[in-house]
This record gives C-alpha cells, structure tokens and sequence, in this order.
C-alpha cells in the first residue's frame, strides 16, 4: 500500500469569481478535511427501534478551513489571496475556485465562498490566519 506526505500536497484558491487560482500551498499549513457527504433522509416507520435512512440523491461538502502563518505579500500571500471581498458576500457571486491536489493525480475541485477569514494573534508567536470555506457549487475528486 502506497502512503503519502504532505510534500504531495498542493492548494490553488483563486481571489475573485472567474479570476486565476493563485497557487497558496506555502502559506497552508492545515487544511481541516475534504469530504463529499451524501445527504440521507430518516425513513425508519413508527414502532422500529432503529433508525433507517434513505439517500435523497443530494450530495454537501462541509465547511473546509485553511490554516496558517499570515502573510500578506502581494498577489499571493495568505491575506492577499484569502481576504474576503464580494466575490464571496455579494448577492449573486459565483464564488471563488478551490483545488487541491492531495496526492499526484488526485485532486478536488470546488467553487467555494470564504465565510470567516480570522487572523490569530498569540504573544511571543507569528500571526496566523484561519479561513473558513463553504461550498457554493458542488465538490468532486478527480483521479
């Protein structure tokens, strides 16, 4: 069985809707998970002492969060690609293109919208950012 490190690892997020994905790989430093998730409905009758679900053919990818050392160096830096603007809060926006290759070959590819964008602050430590991404069109994995 192959294994795999994070030197496989590459991020692009893209700053505004239809705009290039900015490659922000060397500012990631924890990506929370990337999961498709099937939505299922409870189906189990009255009187059962389970519960049953049923899929409803509609699939969700929770919220993702990026997290890492700020840096607001122009065009690519954490601030400068992850900052919130109306591509992520406008009425209408499309959203912003997430992909991420996490081994050669295997990537995931979604339109995403940045909800949260927080910069963490610690005495006697380097700023860090946390940047919450929730989906606006649907997720999948591409091999």
């Amino acid at each position: 069985m192959a294994k795999y490190g994070s030197a496989t690892v590459a991020v692009s997020l893209s700053e505004v809707s239809q705009g290039t994905a900015r490659i922000i790989t060397p500012y990631v430093q924890t990506i929370s998970g990337v999961a498709v998730e099937a939505i299922t409905q409870q189906t189990n009758p009255f009187g059962t002492s389970s519960e049953a679900h049923s899929p409803t053919g509609v699939t969700k990818t929770p919220d993702i969060v990026l997290s890492g050392f700020y840096d607001d160096t122009d065009s690519v830096g954490s601030w400068t690609v992850m900052k919130p603007n109306a591509t992520d809060y406008a009425v209408g926006s499309t959203g912003r293109s997430l992909i991420i290759t996490a081994v050669t070959g295997n990537t995931f590819t979604i339109i995403v919208h940045i909800v949260k964008m927080e910069v963490i602050m610690k005495n006697g430590s380097l700023v860090e950012y946390a940047c919450t991404l929730r989906q606006a069109g649907a997720g999948a994995w591409s091999a």
